[in-house]
Formats: C-alpha cells, structure tokens, sequence
C-alpha cells in the first residue's frame, strides 16, 4: 500500500487533489481510496468537518454505530483539510499509544497520497510536517504535546471499553480534552474542535460535553436500528449493515449479555450504565414559583473520600410549599473549607437565611462546627445509614412529582444528568448534588433517616417565610 501511495503521489499533481477537493469531502474519500463508496450515511459529519476547514469554531460531537466507517472518514477528512489548507496543525487525540500510532500511520499514508504528506526531517508517525509547515500531531490521552501549535482538535475514541467505566479515567480524558480545547487556536480565534466516538457510558465525553452550557455542542447521534413513522425497524445504513444482520447480533450478544448493554453502547450510541434508574429521568418542572407562603431550606453534603482530590461540596437550595419541593439552584465546588463557606453565602445572600441541613459523621462533624463557628447555620442530621436508604424517600418524592425541578438554567443539564447516573453507591462519584437535594428533603419535611428532631425549641427561630420574604416563627 506505502508504494502504490508514493506512486499515486508522484502521478497526480497537487493541483488535481486541490481541484478535487472543491466537490467536497463524500466526493473527495473515494479519490483518496477507490475501496470506498462516499459515505452518504455520514454526511452530517462530512459538512461539520467541512464547515471546521472555513476557520468556523465548530464544536461538534458524533456518534453513529461501530463499523461505520466513521474514523476512515474522519481521517480522510484531515487530509481533505489539509488539501485545502496545507498550512493547518491538527491535532488528533485517541485512547492509547499504540491506537495513536494506528491512526497516524493511517493518517501519514493517506496524506502522502495526496501530496500534502511529511518532508524529510519531520517524517515521525506521531508528530509530521509537510513543506508548508502543516502537518499533524497524534497522542494519547495520558501523551502531553504541550508547546505545540494546535489549529484544529479531533478526538477519536478518547476511552476504551475499560477506560470507559472508571470515574478517574473518564475525568482524566475530559481534563485532557479540556485542556487541547483551550490550546486549539489560530491567529487569536479559537479553532475546531471535533469528537467522533463509541459511547460506553453516559458519562463520557459526549455526555459531559452536552449537559454544558457555555459553548452548544453539535451533536450526530444515530443509532444503527431506527423506526419510521409507521413503526417499523430500519437500519441506519442498510449498505453497510443490514437490518436482519443488525437483529442477528443482537440476539448473539443478548446471550452473553442479557441486559445489552454492548448493544446500548455500541450500536444504539445510548449508553446505560450499570444497574436500573432509581430517578425518573423527566421530572416535574415548573416555569413560575407559586405565589404562596413557603420555606425556604437549604441542603449540603460534605461527605469526602480519603486521598480523593475531586471531591466536591454540594448545596441545593428549595422552596417548600405544601407536600411540594421546588428546587431554586443546585451547585457544586471543589471540597475546601473556604469555598464551601462562600457557596453557602452567595445562596443565603441570593435566597435569604435559612437552615443548612447536612447528613454528617465523623471528620465532616468537625466541618460543621467550623462553619456554625464563621456563622452558617448548619443542622447536623447523623448518616446512621448508606446512602442508598437515606435516598429512598427523596427517590419515591421526585418520582411521585412532588419535587419540582425549573425548566431552565445553565446547572440544570448537568445535574439531571448526574441525577439520572445516582446509584446509592457509598463510594460512588458524582452524587453530590444528589446527597445534598436528600439532606434538604429530610431536615425540611420531616422525613429524616434516624428521627432528626425537625420542630421544636431546638429548631425555633429557622423559619417559614411568606412570599414577602418576612420570618415567620415555627412552634413545636
């Protein structure tokens, strides 16, 4: 293949690639490799790969079925690029060395039979130029390329199935992305950045990017089974896997995996992880608060992990009115002392006083007197169980509608999100938000775990506010 590519090379001129890359990418990849009909199924990608070429600051995500041949376009779509503007760094990230090292293999192969491939003294498989000094970059997410120009970012599968399911994996490669995002820039305006993956879990890149609200990410999601409007099953590219063949593997799979979750995963691009929901996942919502009397409470939860770095401190702040919970904001910091004293200020400086209910044992006791000591009013209610059951009430309100979620916000994608990935787990990550929403249910409607004592002298004075915002006693 390396010789029929330098001799396709050196027969047609740069001036041909250019004029072919004018008919656009789906026209362009099978010049590039006649094996391959123009992707029709991808070509949503192709245009947002196209649009990347313009210097737009696309940011745009894809998730199509395996074996779609969404990678071999994506990197015929870099040569396209590169076709187009020789001059272009791009950077491409993938979930290991030697995956790095098959893509950019690939990648300088189909480039030097384009012409716009390496030079000689700059011909590395991981990091290539060419003669306009463009070229492309390639490296894992654990790899470091810092000080390297980056115009445009691709990542192509950042995590392996393996990867996939551990938290601290996951949070590494969205550091790492992060981190490429804010380098990819050319002439002072930020560059593209692409991902084209296989999605294992909910939490993924993909899914972290989409709960976010400061930059809109595109985002390709077909899944290789789909109904039309009659009900009845399609594939999504019958040329490339046919209906019966796709149902013939999910029945195989099945056998070995009777939950599906591979093929969730793998060919519908909607994850599920482990284990059943235990949040409905389309809460009740409200527009407007109800101009009735209400309380007003606040929930934490400083529970942390010992030797952990990615611990946060939660607060959730609601208004009671009746049997219903409306939930006014919910936020999350990094776990020390001084930021969990200016969350809980900036909520009662926007909502007004009121008490902070915490499920608490151990070294988090300690922490709560600290903050009563600066002046928070926290209420210690003891975590005598797992989390897990001192969730089971708050699960069985919001399921029963009695907690009442805002239509918008900029925090409330992430945190269904995180809501809809809650297990109960003692160890779990990212439940934050959740074990404080719980902590704010049971000190506020009497439902604590272990008989917290909620009305009475040692509560007098935390009280009810009518819609003006005025104190109202509560007696026991």
């Amino acid at each position: 293949m390396a010789n029929a590519a330098k001799t396709k090379a050196n027969v047609v001129p740069a001036s041909q690639w250019e004029r072919w890359a004018e008919d656009g990418l789906l026209a362009f990849i099978p010049r590039l490799d006649p094996r391959f009909e123009p992707p029709e199924h991808l070509a949503e990608w192709c245009a947002l790969i196209e649009r990347a070429g313009t210097g737009e600051p696309v940011r745009a995500l894809c998730s199509v079925p395996i074996r779609h041949f969404k990678s071999e376009t994506t990197m015929c779509g870099i040569v396209w690029l590169l076709v187009k503007d020789p001059t272009m760094r791009i950077l491409v990230l993938t979930h290991s060395f030697d995956r790095a090292k098959e893509l950019g293999k690939r990648i300088r192969q189909l480039a030097e039979m384009a012409g716009v491939g390496p030079v000689f003294g700059s011909n590395l498989i991981d990091n290539w130029s060419n003669a306009q000094r463009g070229g492309v970059t390639v490296m894992s997410a654990e790899m470091s390329k810092l000080g390297g120009d980056v115009h445009l970012l691709f990542f192509d599968d950042p995590l392996d199935e393996h990867a996939s399911m551990v938290h601290a994996r996951r949070c590494a490669v969205d550091d790492t992305i992060a981190h490429y995002t804010a380098r990819c820039m050319r002439r002072g305006k930020p560059g593209a950045v692409l991902g084209v993956m296989s999605r294992w879990h909910p939490d993924d890149p993909v899914g972290r990017r989409l709960q976010r609200s400061a930059v809109k990410w595109e985002y390709i999601h077909r899944p290789a089974i789909i109904e039309d409007e009659n009900g009845n099953e399609l594939a999504f590219a019958p040329n490339v896997w046919p209906l019966e063949a796709l149902r013939a593997t999910r029945a195989e799979w099945a056998e070995q995996d009777p939950t599906e979750q591979r093929w969730w995963a793998q060919l519908m691009n909607d994850p599920k992880p482990v284990g059943s929901s235990l949040f409905r996942p389309d809460p009740e919502r409200y527009e407007t608060l109800p101009p009735w009397h209400f309380r007003l409470v606040y929930g934490c939860d400083l529970a942390f992990t010992q030797g952990s770095h990615s611990d946060y401190f939660a607060i959730c702040a609601l208004k009671i009115i009746g049997t219903k919970a409306y939930l006014l904001e919910s936020n999350r910091v990094q776990l020390t002392p001084h930021m969990i004293e200016s969350a809980c200020n900036a909520f009662t400086a926007k909502y007004g006083p009121a008490p902070i209910y915490t499920y608490a044992s151990g070294p988090e006791v300690g922490t709560i007197k600290n903050m009563r000591a600066r002046g928070l009013r926290m209420v210690q209610m003891k975590a005598r169980y797992n989390k897990l059951v001192r969730a089971e009430k708050t699960i069985k309100r919001w399921n029963d509608g009695e907690i009442l979620v805002p239509q918008n916000g900029a925090w409330v994608g992430g945190f269904l999100h995180r809501v809809e990935l809650f297990r109960g787990e003692d160890r779990g990550h990212d439940d934050d938000e959740i074990d404080a929403l719980v902590s704010a249910i049971d000190g506020a409607m009497g439902s604590a775990v272990g008989g917290v004592k909620l009305i009475g002298e040692a509560y007098g004075g935390m009280g009810q506010s009518r819609p003006g915002g005025e104190s109202v006693k509560r007696y026991g």
